[in-house]
């Protein structure tokens, strides 16, 4: 089993970033670290001998990003590829229990279970029910794999019979949506995705987190507010989105997205986002948004 890793960067801390490729390459699993930085960042800042380092000079997104690691791992003769994103946190037999489901040549997708740095706590697991909502329920460490339905990209292993049948990611989005699009078209051609309870990731959302009565807010920038907005409605385009899916992400960004508005110092530049992105949204724009644009 050939073991391709894909880690998508922009001004990333290096020690972090060291240490996982570190641990991805005594897994026995090849780098390939997609740098979307501006500026020459990496390459700088330490040695990338036992790593493929592809410099973007450009912030290009991460679905864009993603695709260019996925088709260097595929030209390689990968077998699978695990996407990471510049802050994961993993151990050294992390790559070891994750695969452990392995089975080659076949279509599937392996995730690991989740541990929010912040509550040391697990992090839930979403689920569409049969109503296309979110069931959310306790993702406890056990022994035993489960199936679901919806996963994040972050430390999710991927064989190379996926991309066959569903394609690559899709670079409409640039950055959020990304791989929910991804795995809800999975799931539209009854690909398994198991999540792997051994395989444990540290995470943390967003730049802080906001508890209210019935919801936890994620804060991110502005332009993040921007993105996921207006994606949700790029989202609910798509063909292979279910109607009151396409509906629950849409009012989830909305509400969500407005609510933070509340709770952040720059609010002007947030809410200009925020009317932009509906905007943009209902007028289908895709891709990077313009600094300068309005």
């Amino acid at each position: 089993m050939l073991i391709f890793s894909v880690i998508v960067c922009y001004i990333p801390q290096i020690r972090n970033l060291s240490v996982l490729c570190d641990n991805l390459y005594k897994s026995n699993s090849k780098v390939i670290i997609i740098d979307n930085t501006e500026k020459s960042y990496i390459s700088k800042s330490f040695d990338t001998t036992n790593y493929t380092l592809i410099e973007m000079c450009e912030n290009t997104g991460i679905a864009k990003a993603q695709n260019i690691g996925i088709l260097e791992a595929l030209k390689n003769n990968a077998d699978v590829i695990v996407f990471f994103d510049q802050d994961s946190e993993i151990k050294s037999e992390f790559i070891t229990n994750l695969l452990f489901p392995f089975k080659l040549n076949q279509p599937m997708v392996l995730a690991p279970v989740f541990y929010d740095i912040k509550y040391q706590s697990m992090v839930p697991k979403f689920d569409f029910t049969h109503a296309f909502l979110d069931n959310i329920s306790s993702q406890d460490k056990e022994d035993k794999t489960y199936s679901v339905n919806k996963i994040i990209s972050s430390g999710s292993a991927v064989t190379k019979e996926v991309f066959e049948i569903v394609g690559l990611m899709d670079e409409d989005y640039f950055i959020d949506f990304v791989d929910t699009d991804f795995f809800l078209r999975c799931r539209a051609k009854n690909i398994s995705m198991v999540i792997v309870p051994n395989a444990v990731m540290l995470h943390s959302v967003g730049e802080r987190t906001i508890n209210l009565l019935l919801i936890r807010l994620f804060v991110h920038s502005d332009i993040r507010t921007y993105y996921k907005v207006r994606n949700s409605f790029l989202f609910f385009r798509k063909k292979h989105v279910p109607f009151l899916i396409g509906i629950k992400e849409i009012l989830s960004a909305l509400v969500h997205n407005f609510l933070i508005l509340f709770f952040v110092e720059n609010k002007m530049s947030h809410f200009s986002n925020y009317l932009f992105a509906i905007y943009d949204g209902f007028m289908n724009k895709k891709g990077k948004k313009q600094v300068n644009e309005y």
